[in-house]
Order: C-alpha cells, then structure tokens, then sequence
C-alpha cells in the first residue's frame, strides 16, 4: 500500500471516530443544578413606639485662657523688676507690678512743668480779683488745691467768653492739659496686671532697654478659662447661649460646673463643625490648665414622638431594616439628632420590628427571624 491510501484511511477512520462519539454523546444528559438554599438571618429587633426622647449633646474640646496680652512698652527706658519675676511660667495676682522702666527722668520733667504753671497761676490772680472778681476766688482755691507730687485737680468752670481768651492768651490752658498728658505718660513706666494669670513667654528681662513698641512678654489669665468645643451641626441646634454645662476630664475623675459663652455663626470648612465656648472657672481643687483635653455634657434636649436605637443600626445615612412576615423589609426614617452611639428618629409606623443592629452583607426580602426582641 502507497503513503496516499495509508493517509486517506487514516483520515476515514478519524471522522468515522467523530461522528460516533457525537452520536453517542447525544444520549447523556447533565445531572441536574439543585438550587442553593435561602439562608435565613436571626436577627434582634425591637417594636417602634413613639415618646418624647431625653437627650444630651457631648462633645469634647481643648482649654484655652479668657484673656491673653501681650505686653508691649509705651515708653523708652531700662527694664526693672517688678513683684514677680520677670520669667516664664512665674504667676501673679490681680493689681501685682509686673515690671517698671525707670522713669525718674521723665517724673523729674513733670515736676518742673508743673512747678511752671503753679508759678503762672499764681501770678494771674491779682489780674482775676480786679477782671474777673466772681471767678477770683474759685482760682484761689484752685491754686490752693495743686499739690506737685499729685495730679492737677480739675480746671475751675470758665464761664465768660471774655476770661477764656484771657486764659488762652497766657497759655495757661495748653499748659495745664500737656501736664496732664504727661501725666498719663508717667503711668506708662509701670506695667500692673490686669488680671490673675501668669506669664506666657518672656522676650526681655530686668536690665534689658526697651523702646516704645518693644514686646516684652505675653500674659494669659488661669483663674477664668474658656473650653472650645467643636460640635457637629446638627447637634449645634440643640445649644444655646447661658446654658449650664458639665464638663469633666478625660477619665472622669474631676467635674467643674461651666456656661455656654457663645457659639459661632459660622462653620469651620476643615471640621465642618460649629465652635461653641464655655466659661470655666479654676479653683484650687480643680485647677485647670491651658491646652488641658475635656469632655462638655451639655443639657438635655427633648425630642418629642421619636424613638432611640443605636446609630450603627442606620445605614445609607437614614434607611433601616424592619422585619415583615419573616422578610427584611428597607424602610427610610426622618433622623432628628445623632449622637456618638445613638440616633433618634421618626417616621415609622409604630408596631413596626424595627432591626437593631447593623447586618452585613443584607439584602431586602431575604428571611429573617427576630430572636430578640424589645416590645
């Protein structure tokens, strides 16, 4: 046999092979897909009922003083210590002298000025008694009642056009109001606190030369503090100005008694959260601390014909689950307020099993069973 007949019987034998396998292969049939079965959820529910819902508003914040002050001089001259040292940290009463600039010059030049006017007042009375006699004797008690180590007493009522000119015209006027601007100055020299407080930071020392507009030190007030507090805006609805406030530290162990003092008109664009401020007050029980971390609880609200369930069981910001004849059913509430672990609610039907938890991977219409639940 030649190599063409051996290929064309190779060739009719693999169709003949084909073919039969596919005759063949027509009788078999698959073994039926069984179909998977429903898995059934046990879940925890609770009946929906409607009451007016008690709540509160806690938000955390940091300390901040009331008050905070930079120092910066008026006047030039050597820095010399006050009742306190002139150091960081080191705290003072109200009143205390913080720091003084040497001021003997300039105290030194008042008293001559003023030793110049009480010479020019003088000299102007015999010209009162015979001009001006109904004024004469106010004048003289005037003059009687400066004293050169105290401020100039008040100038006597002018009560004729004619007695003012005369008084412009011998300068008496513009020298009695630059003493008393002088007057003013000297106070400059001493630096007293206007507040309880302490020092801040410190930029120059007792011995240091400062010069009109030098920063010297930066106070804040201890004994009044104010803890901001950024609250989400929908629960900022909730505070208002004079509320009372509990606030606490981090772990619970000290309380203070605190006042709302204000709450911003505006949203923080990084937070997306209102600032609220309260006033506390620093005792020697329970000191605080400036950057001190707290907790505010601020008053209870009334939410009225609402219900109370855990926020986790809220999913897509308002759609819950409610079991109806053994199927889980979405429902869309209308939320009032959020809490940190809880959310209040209405917009069910009452009666209602309401699931209160959160279910994974659920899918509405898939059986559920409540295996707990709260009538």
């Amino acid at each position: 046999m030649n190599k063409g007949k051996i290929i064309i019987v190779v060739v009719v034998m693999a169709l003949v092979g084909a073919l039969g396998m596919s005759f063949f292969g027509s009788f078999h049939k698959d073994p039926p897909k069984r179909k998977a079965p429903e898995v059934k959820r046990y879940v925890n529910a609770e009946k929906v009922a409607y009451r007016d819902v008690d709540s509160q508003v806690i938000a955390s914040g940091r300390l901040a003083s009331t008050e905070k002050v930079t120092l910066i001089t008026e006047v030039q001259g050597q820095i010399l210590a006050g009742d306190v040292p002139l150091k960081k940290g080191r705290s003072f009463a109200k009143g205390a002298l913080l720091f003084r600039i040497f001021d003997q010059e300039a105290r030194l030049a008042l008293l001559a000025h003023k030793s110049r006017f009480l010479n020019a007042v003088a000299n102007l009375l015999p010209d009162f008694k015979v001009d001006f006699p109904d004024s004469y004797q106010r004048w003289t008690d005037f003059l009687s009642a400066i004293q050169i180590e105290k401020e100039l007493p008040p100038l006597p009522a002018l009560n004729a056009a004619k007695e003012k000119i005369f008084l412009a015209g011998r300068n008496i006027l513009s020298d009695y109001y630059a003493i008393k601007s002088e007057e003013v100055r000297l106070k400059k020299y001493n630096i007293y606190a206007p507040f309880v407080g302490t020092f801040m930071s410190v930029s120059l020392e007792a011995g240091s030369v400062a010069n009109p507009g030098t920063r010297v030190a930066e106070i804040i007030r201890t004994d009044k503090m104010e803890l901001e507090i950024p609250v989400e805006v929908a629960n900022a609805q909730w505070i208002q100005q004079a509320d009372e406030v509990l606030v606490t530290s981090e772990d619970g162990s000290k309380e203070w008694s605190g006042t709302v003092l204000r709450k911003a008109g505006f949203v923080d664009p990084d937070t997306q959260s209102i600032a609220v401020f309260v006033g506390l007050e620093s005792t020697a029980q329970n000191p605080l601390y400036l950057g001190l971390y707290l907790k505010a609880v601020f008053p209870g609200v009334v939410v009225r014909n609402a219900m109370k369930i855990p926020r986790n069981a809220v999913f897509n910001n308002n759609e819950v689950f409610i079991v109806k004849e053994g199927r889980l059913i979405k429902r869309e509430i209308h939320v009032h307020k959020i809490d940190e672990k809880s959310l209040i609610f209405s917009g069910l039907d009452e009666g209602d099993d309401l699931v209160v938890e959160p279910l994974v991977n659920a899918r509405e219409n898939s059986q559920a069973e409540i295996i707990k639940e709260k009538s």
